[in-house]
Parts: structure tokens; sequence; C-alpha cells
């Protein structure tokens, strides 16, 4: 069962008691799930054990490192709702995971609403996947011994911390 992952900021979703069924506030929305567009980029895993992949493949497009929190949706759930799902390359420095990249596209304001019920799903059910700037590290130089990126293909901002 394919799952789509999204980096968000959980503590913006927690600041009220959504287990409870108090809405999200709009900063979670608007921060975690900001489209561009009218589109969200996730990144595609075959199941959650496939949760690493997107951890690496998220951390290889940004310049520093920094604890990130990742969600996983069901993929089956985007398709039943009709949002587009587009196979566009993504922006990383691993090479071999640039194809697992997705843009959800053609988006509106129900499509978020939908989305958001799913995060919030994925909190409430302590489905959220921490990883540490230690993780990350290890991450990174794990795919670095297996060829899967160069160091020198990484930000320089991101090379002195490894």
């Amino acid at each position: 069962m394919p799952l789509l992952v999204r980096k968000i900021n959980k503590a913006k979703w927690v600041k009220t008691d959504i287990a409870s069924g108090v809405p999200v506030c709009a900063d979670a929305i608007t921060n975690c799930l900001k489209t561009t567009n009218n589109t969200l980029s996730v990144w595609e895993i075959d199941d959650i054990s496939k949760i690493d992949e997107a951890a690496l493949a998220i951390v290889g497009s940004h310049t520093s490192l920094d604890t990130i929190d990742l969600v996983a949706v069901d993929e089956a759930f985007i398709k039943e709702e009709g949002i587009c799902i587009e196979e566009i390359a993504g922006l990383t420095a691993i090479d071999e995971l640039k194809n697992s990249h997705r843009d959800l596209s053609d988006l509106n304001y129900k499509d978020l609403g939908l989305i958001s019920s799913q995060v919030v799903s994925a909190i409430t059910n302590d489905k959220v996947y921490r990883y540490t700037k230690g993780a990350l590290k290890k991450l990174l130089n794990t795919a670095i011994i297996k060829n899967m990126v160069k160091k020198e293909d990484l930000p320089s901002s991101i090379q002195l911390k490894l």
C-alpha cells in the first residue's frame, strides 16, 4: 500500500486539542500544507518500512540539518478523493530517490481539508516519524557510504555537519 510522505511541524498541529475534535489552527495548515500553484510536494514510499527513504529524499533537498517530523498519508485515500497525483522528479541530492517525488496538483480548499484530516489522523494515532539532527546525519552518512550521494553534492552547510 503506497504512502505519500510530507514534512510537517508537529508543534503547530498540536497547539489545540485536535484529538478531541478541536479544529486545527490555521497556521498548521498554511505553514505545513503550503502550496505553490495549487500543488503540494510529497514523496511516495511503498510502505512505512521505507520511511527512511522519504526522510533522506527530504533532507537531500534542504540546506541545513534540523529535526523534522514526517507523516504518511495513504495514497489510495488521496486517489479515492479525486486528488490528482503527478509523478514529477523531486529536487533532492539523492539521485535514486528523485523519481519517488509526487505533486498533489490542482488542489482547492476542500482538498486541503481532506489532506489536513489525514495529517490529524496520523498525529492522533502516533504515526508521526521524528528525525533528529543526529538521525539525519546518520542517514546521510550511510547514503554517502552506499554511493547514493557524494558528500560534495550536498550543500556546504550540511557537509560541515557530517
